[in-house]
């Protein structure tokens, strides 16, 4: 049905035949209109108390590839996810793995405002966080969104056109409650095709994700679902999900959805907000200090006439809230370069606020157009002092070494063969014997043998006395451990 529904399209416009004008020219509220009455019937969706899916799916990591230039690596999960829409709340459980991990089977439900997470057996409860986003996926299902916006017209403005596919798409705005969204509708079956939302990214600025549905089939009930849905960030595909069976009002067993009240009196409820941002100067030798705070963590040495900070991870934010630690701690004495591990987006979030600064920025040669690009990111959405500024970034580019500074608290910055990615640096601080490298070595050397058998051979390659491995995750690491796991 649906291949001949392609080909009649194709047929219809090889003849010449043009959507009708009462099409192109309706209302926001007659495109959601028409939208509803295409998967079955505004009263037939409304009707829809459940839904089970089996699905099968591939995300890409998308900025955690080899190189900026590489396509993304990916996990493969598969899983079955139930829709109790009478109660609003759901269930998730899924089996996944990445591509050099163990496989993880969980179960995630959402229910009442509060979450349960089970992972391989293991009970807690679920994040402020991640249950506001399982009810945002809910509210955004096609058939809730559209229901909504057909009880909401005026929450509904014309957006024009857009070109996807090769076909043209009328697009309308919502903008309702917590969300503000662009709908796309197919002119030919009216039908739902994309769901666009616009957000900020420290990489990206403005960042555009898209969800696109296609394969409409009936549910059940007279209703018809999607059974693919492809998620894109930037036009970058991020999501692939195939649903290879949909089931509407189909009842459900009431155990799926309990929450035991052991978890339920321990688990948070929103809103959520984002949580604060410290940083901690742990000193690990004289003049070198770790700076630590959430889950990724920076190196700073103290040389005579500056600092050198190797690493700025996650976002201006965080990296801004080191830089103000660091003024406060070392009056006078500027940050005189910043060195960037690797491209890979959570090492490299904070990156616009050292360019704003104007500190120079260390990195190899193959992140240097990467850098360039996060510079020149257009950011609308929250306009920061580097969009209002417009700085280039000062790069110092790496081919095989570098060294800042002299004495024992030089900072000797070695490219990093590694199977992690291309373009990797790691730096090196004669005073204490502290290296330092970023995801190579996790903070578990004992369980990472491929990564300590690549420290081990740059840091014997050119004789480093290396004592401790201070990474940007995890613990401070003793070097006679990356040791024994490289033997193993």
């Amino acid at each position: 049905m649906f291949l001949f529904h392609r080909e009649f399209r194709s047929l219809a416009l090889v003849a010449g035949l043009a959507v009708p004008a009462s099409l192109a020219s309706q209302t926001p509220a007659e495109r959601v209109a028409r939208a509803l009455d295409a998967m079955g019937g505004a009263a037939a969706v409304r009707g829809v108390s459940t839904v089970a899916a089996d699905y099968h799916a591939v995300l890409y990591q998308l900025g955690q590839a080899e190189s900026p230039q590489s396509p993304p690596r990916s996990s493969v999960v598969t899983g079955r996810v139930f829709t109790d829409w009478s109660a609003h709340r759901r269930v998730r459980v899924q089996d996944g793995r990445t591509a050099a991990g163990a496989p993880v089977r969980s179960r995630r439900v959402t229910a009442g405002g509060i979450g349960l997470l089970e992972t391989d057996g293991r009970f807690a409860p679920d994040g402020v966080g991640p249950v506001a986003a399982a009810e945002r996926a809910m509210r955004r299902e096609p058939d809730r969104l559209l229901l909504t916006a057909l009880a909401h017209p005026e929450a509904l403005s014309a957006a024009g056109t857009t070109r996807w596919r090769g076909e043209t798409l009328d697009a309308v705005g919502i903008a309702f409650g917590p969300d503000t969204l662009t709908l796309f509708f197919d002119r030919y079956t009216g039908l739902l095709t994309g769901v666009e939302s616009l957000g900020d990214h420290p990489i990206l600025g403005d960042g555009r994700t898209a969800t696109w549905y296609t394969r409409w089939q009936e549910a059940g009930g007279g209703v018809r679902l999607p059974r693919q849905a492809d998620v894109t960030l930037n036009g970058q595909a991020q999501e692939h999900w195939v649903f290879t069976a949909v089931t509407a009002n189909a009842p459900l067993d009431e155990t799926l959805f309990a929450i035991p009240d052991s978890i339920a009196a321990r688990a948070p409820r929103g809103p959520a907000t984002p949580p604060g941002i410290t940083v901690t100067l742990a000193e690990l030798a004289p003049g070198v200090w770790r700076a630590e705070g959430a889950s990724h963590h920076s190196l700073v040495v103290e040389q005579e006439r500056e600092l050198v900070l190797i690493e700025a991870p996650l976002s201006p934010a965080r990296v801004q809230a080191v830089l103000d630690t660091l003024r406060a701690r070392f009056p006078g004495k500027p940050v005189g370069a910043v060195v960037n591990t690797h491209y890979h987006w959570d090492h490299a979030g904070g990156l616009r606020a050292v360019i704003v600064a104007g500190i120079p920025i260390v990195t190899h040669e193959r992140n240097a157009d990467f850098i360039h690009g996060v510079a020149a990111a257009r950011k609308t959405v929250a306009p920061d002092a580097l969009a209002r500024r417009g700085r280039d970034a000062l790069l110092r580019e790496v081919t095989d070494s570098l060294v800042l500074g002299s004495g024992e608290r030089r900072v000797v910055v070695y490219v990093l063969p590694t199977a992690h990615g291309e373009g990797m640096l790691a730096a090196f601080v004669p005073a204490g014997g502290i290296f330092f490298t970023s995801d190579v070595l996790p903070g578990n050397a004992a369980s990472v043998a491929a990564g300590s058998r690549e420290v081990m051979a740059l840091a014997r390659g050119h004789r480093l006395a290396v004592t401790r491995v201070a990474g940007g995750h995890g613990d401070v690491m003793p070097w006679a451990d990356v040791e024994r796991a490289a033997a193993r």
